[in-house]
């Protein structure tokens, strides 16, 4: 939508509003206490932000028969959804039911409790260790994932097509596939396909919803940064205050205000508060600045897990560069590799999925008093710098990239990134490497090679799951125009590092796709206060409220299937059961 269009919808809606008078509270930015205010535009329901979970609450919301309006104060439509992959993780989605493949209620249930709650879950009890609210998040979410992906096939909002992995043509697998609870560890990922047929990115996705939010003459407001929430006495939200160029918008919510915007992956004091270790950069969007934790506060939200993240790891120097980045490092490249900390041990399986490996960075180590793990060191050789060149990020050419250091021996390597450390130290806390890390790390790498050579990785057990060995053909694969040979080996995700140099390493540090805590919701979507009662006219879905599952990530597309599914919740909610 152009500057001049958001400028014409918005002369539109202030020339046919209605203006009403009503008593409220005023909280955020404005003063406390009984006052009157009045509306420049009164809708049934108001959806703050125009990512997967806000266009999908406006549009049913609209075929609801309510009344809408959109504000986002980006200057674009989408959010961080149009800067994902477009994936969207439903489980028990059409693609499964046609191909007969039976996705229970009770076993999906098994496999997010166990993912989710380690430590609770327990499949003999009636909410398998679960407490009840808890359950009854991830219950509402399996219960409506796959009738909102329907329901907006139904309305030609989106083209969808099951997600398959590329270079292999085949389903994707979940990101833990390997535990006895998932009995559906592949196709649960959805995409949608663009005019030529082919299953397209987060751009296409986010234009689809764009083109039906649209069609259905939903307004959308851009550059509208919501400022306030306002209340009548009783507490029931009635209504937002909107910051613009040209001043402040107040618009009414007959029904509801629904939150469904971003974390807080941008907001530098927000990540020192609420995240146990720094965050050095995210792929969100700029305008993910967790505005809705702050804001929820005024109205008495109770907060859940504020330090939940949708994890990966980065480059350090890139984002040390610019906080806002294109890419993370998702699916490390290459066979002849492994990451090291600062004693120059490895510490996690390379090929895990971004988030589980992402926590890694942020293990305390009590007896030290030190976060080991807070930088990491990707080591390779002439193969993988060479065979696997143009993977991020691994540049084309082996030394094409300046965050790429590069030594004849280990030694020299370690030599040169203790170098680089210190002209980092003012941005990392002067983290540096252990007076052993050489020593390690020749140990280390000649421990990696016997675990390559017999094709069982004894420490971290790389290459065990399909999840490991699958994600890393389809994502990283050899190139075709390359003379180094195809991996031999027995493990086809490890192969032994050259006993010569150069040897390489990239300084790797934590990053997330996007924060995901904040107040909490219940199975409806609604946001709860300090005594764990809903705050009447107020929702909540995506990245600005605390995510059910906690630290896991089930699958390709998890959290945009969270925040799609949250927004029909909530839409549908406040339609039946907020009548003015």
């Amino acid at each position: 939508m152009t500057e001049e269009r958001q400028q014409l919808t918005r002369r539109n809606l202030l020339r046919g509003a209605t203006t009403t008078t009503l008593g409220v509270v005023a909280v955020g930015g404005s003063k406390a206490g009984a006052e009157p205010a009045q509306w420049d535009k009164e809708v049934d329901i108001i959806v703050v932000g125009t990512g997967m979970g806000a266009s999908t609450a406006a549009l049913t919301a609209s075929e609801n028969g309510d009344s809408v309006l959109m504000l986002e104060k980006a200057p674009l439509f989408g959010g961080t959804s149009a800067k994902t992959a477009g994936v969207i993780w439903i489980p028990n989605n059409f693609t499964l039911r046609d191909k007969g493949i039976e996705d229970s209620k009770e076993d999906c249930l098994r496999y997010m409790a166990r993912f989710s709650a380690p430590a609770q879950y327990n499949p003999n009890e009636p909410h398998l260790g679960l407490s009840e609210s808890t359950y009854a998040l991830l219950e509402a979410f399996y219960d409506h994932s796959y009738r909102v992906c329907d329901r907006l096939r139904e309305w030609q909002a989106l083209d969808w097509v099951e997600w398959r992995m590329f270079h292999l043509d085949r389903s994707a697998t979940d990101y833990l596939d390997n535990v006895p609870e998932n009995k559906v560890p592949t196709g649960r990922a959805m995409g949608v396909r663009n005019s030529n047929g082919q299953t397209s990115d987060g751009r296409e996705l986010m234009e689809q919803m764009r083109a039906a939010v649209e069609k259905r003459k939903v307004p959308v407001l851009l550059n509208h940064r919501v400022v306030s929430i306002v209340r009548n006495e009783t507490g029931r939200v009635l209504g937002v205050e909107a910051q613009t160029s040209g001043g402040v918008l107040r618009v009414g919510a007959r029904k509801g205000v629904i939150f469904a915007t971003g974390g807080y992956a941008h907001n530098t004091v927000a990540l020192e508060h609420y995240q146990r270790g720094p965050l050095y950069g995210s792929c969100a969007m700029p305008a993910s600045t967790g505005d809705f934790i702050e804001l929820a506060g005024t109205v008495g939200a109770s907060m859940g897990q504020l330090s939940g993240a949708w994890r990966c790891q980065v480059v350090l120097e890139v984002a040390l560069a610019r906080r806002q980045l294109a890419a993370g490092v998702f699916i490390p490249p290459g066979d002849s590799m492994l990451q090291v900390n600062r004693y120059g041990v490895r510490c996690v399986n390379e090929n895990r999925n971004y988030n589980d490996r992402g926590e890694i960075h942020s293990v305390y180590d009590p007896t030290r008093a030190e976060f080991t793990n807070q930088l990491l060191f990707m080591i390779y050789d002439q193969r993988t710098a060479e065979a696997y060149a143009g993977i991020y990020p691994l540049p084309e050419q082996p030394d094409g990239a300046g965050y790429v250091l590069r030594a004849a021996s280990l030694e020299e390597l370690g030599a040169a990134i203790r170098a680089r450390l210190g002209q980092l130290g003012d941005k990392t806390g002067h983290f540096d490497l252990d007076d052993g890390f050489e020593g390690n790390l020749r140990e280390t790498v000649k421990r990696f090679n016997g675990f390559a050579l017999a094709g069982v990785d004894e420490d971290f057990e790389r290459g065990r799951t399909a999840y490991d060995t699958e994600w890393h053909q389809a994502f990283s694969p050899i190139r075709t125009d390359t003379d180094w040979p195809a991996n031999p080996m027995p493990n086809m995700v490890m192969h032994p590092l050259r006993d010569e140099g150069p040897y390489y390493a990239i300084i790797l540090g934590a990053g997330a796709l996007d924060t995901n805590g904040g107040p909490r919701i219940d199975a409806s979507g609604r946001v709860l206060d300090a005594a764990g009662e809903p705050i009447a006219g107020l929702y909540g879905a995506g990245n600005c409220v605390a995510s059910a599952s906690r630290e896991a990530y089930f699958g390709a597309g998890h959290p945009l299937g969270f925040s799609m599914t949250y927004g029909f919740i909530a839409a549908n909610h406040a339609h039946k059961n907020n009548q003015a």
